[in-house]
């Protein structure tokens, strides 16, 4: 088992099963970024504390907008986006046992910040 498991495919057929995922692990999840698209199951997501890059997410990620059909999970459960996160508004990790998900569908402001900070 991995402490960190990072996705970035085009799969439409989850990756990573929820049932597996030990205490304190962080999933990166960096594509699948249509609603048809999924990288984990829903047990992944309903086990995590989710964090998105966007709130657009919520538009395209089927990470989590398939467990949100499914009934088994709800949008108000994301715990932050990026922004949040990085100036100290929301809080990630809360204890060493916690797992943890990164959900990214990717944002131009991100690609610009990058861009800045390499030139």
């Amino acid at each position: 088992m991995a402490d960190i498991v990072s996705c970035a495919t085009t799969s439409r057929e989850p990756l990573i099963v929820g049932q597996h995922l030990r205490p304190g692990t962080h999933l990166d999840l960096v594509d699948a970024f249509t609603p048809e698209m999924r990288e984990t199951d829903d047990d992944a997501v309903c086990r995590s504390r989710v964090f998105v890059d966007t709130m657009r997410a919520l538009k395209e990620a089927g990470d989590l907008l398939q467990p949100i059909a499914g009934g088994r999970w709800d949008a108000s459960m994301i715990c932050g986006d990026l922004h949040e996160l990085t100036n100290g508004l929301k809080s990630g990790r809360l204890s060493q046992q916690e797992i943890t998900l990164f959900k990214s569908v990717g944002a131009a402001t991100e690609d610009l910040v990058a861009a800045n900070l390499l030139a």
